[in-house]
């Protein structure tokens, strides 16, 4: 059995700490934890329904999936629906441009409401924004933040 020893003074040990904080500063610095997203990667329409479960909502049998493109520049409508990603955490900017895609269910047992929808917006396996709404004229729609209840 071999025993190393090693014997540090107060100074060393300081400097090694020292050390230690300014490599882990560099890391958080170097890199920063995603504003947006949960974590769960979502590849196909099974892991949107897992996602749309995971706040809290029930998905209906049938889910549509399709590309969409994020525009080049916000106009007004964009902008507020853009606010509203953001409210949930997420910020479609650095997505414009980019063909992402969206997934599409109903919501199934929404209090209150029927036709309750579901849209997910994802690029490259990341949840990137969507909402829930209904397309009724006194209908509604917010983000994708976990049901209340």
């Amino acid at each position: 059995m071999l025993i190393y020893t090693a014997r540090f003074s107060k100074r060393k040990a300081v400097a090694i700490l020292l050390a230690l904080a300014v490599i882990a500063a560099a890391v958080i610095l170097l890199f920063p934890e995603k504003e947006a997203g949960t974590g769960m990667e979502v590849f196909g329409k099974s892991e949107a329904v897992r996602y749309i479960e995971s706040l809290g909502y029930t998905a209906g049998e049938e889910m549509e999936s399709g590309e969409v493109v994020i525009p080049e520049t916000f106009d007004e409508v964009y902008t507020g629906y853009n606010n509203m990603q953001k409210e949930c955490g997420f910020d479609l900017e650095p997505y414009k441009g980019e063909k992402v895609t969206l997934y599409s269910c109903c919501i199934e047992g929404y209090p209150d409401q029927s036709g309750v929808m579901c849209d997910i917006l994802v690029y490259e396996g990341e949840v990137i924004g969507g909402n829930i709404y209904t397309a009724e004229l006194d209908g509604f729609m917010h983000g994708l933040k976990p049901a209340e209840g």
